[in-house]
């Protein structure tokens, strides 16, 4: 009995496997027909992401130089509230790098605006960059440098004028720089303001003397919430 059933399985698989040779669709084409299905799904998600699908730039700092960075008291200051120091002087330079990491969508950058604040008090607003663009899986890099002497700091509160005398001791000193401009991707109407905000930890140094290394900082970016941006 046993015999019989699996000589009856055996004639029974070879004629199924015989029946199957003249399909249209082997084993082997089916596994073609498989993997051209997925590439032209790849393919299509990747039409999706490019067309469809656009994505913010990318910022970094980096590098950063910070030659001079001195608080002093003003001049004829009797104020008793706060710490009379007033007066900044400083020269610092910054390099940030834009990405654009769509695969098809250029974008243009409006003028970009500086600005550099310690402790939360903007010290110097006036860098500024023309305007540019940047294609699409680009990068470009902006360099700022700005200084003064004497520059005023009314607003500079007491907690302010103690966290810099720290910093100072320390040698080194937490700026921020702010970038603000309008964006467009290219072929959308939709312009976008937008803001990138590096917060920067640069160590005092001489001019004359070699500069240590800078470590490259991620920045943050501050998108307005508008269709098509």
């Amino acid at each position: 009995m046993v015999f019989w059933e699996r000589d009856w399985w055996r004639k029974w698989w070879e004629k199924r496997r015989g029946d199957c040779s003249d399909c249209e669709c082997s084993w082997t084409t089916a596994i073609v027909c498989l993997v051209i299905l997925a590439v032209l799904g790849g393919a299509l998600a990747l039409l999706i992401l490019a067309f469809a699908v656009v994505k913010p730039p990318t910022a970094s700092a980096d590098d950063a130089l910070l030659t001079r960075f001195d608080l002093a008291p003003a001049p004829n200051s009797t104020s008793t509230a706060r710490p009379p120091l007033q007066l900044l002087s400083y020269n610092a330079t910054v390099t940030v790098s834009l990405r654009n990491p769509n695969l098809h969508y250029g974008i243009t950058f409006g003028a970009v605006a500086a600005a550099f604040s310690f402790n939360g008090t903007r010290f110097d607003e006036s860098g500024t960059v023309p305007t540019l663009d940047l294609g699409a899986r680009k990068e470009t890099t902006v360099r700022l440098r700005v200084g003064a002497v004497g520059r005023a700091l009314p607003k500079l509160p007491a907690a302010g004028a103690a966290e810099f005398a720290k910093q100072k001791d320390a040698g080194v000193f937490d700026v921020e720089v702010r970038l603000d401009t309008v964006m467009q991707y290219k072929g959308r109407k939709a312009k976008c303001p937008l803001g990138i905000v590096c917060p920067l930890r640069l160590q005092l140094v001489d001019p004359d003397v070699a500069a240590t290394a800078f470590q490259k900082t991620k920045c943050t970016i501050l998108r307005a919430k508008i269709s098509g941006c």
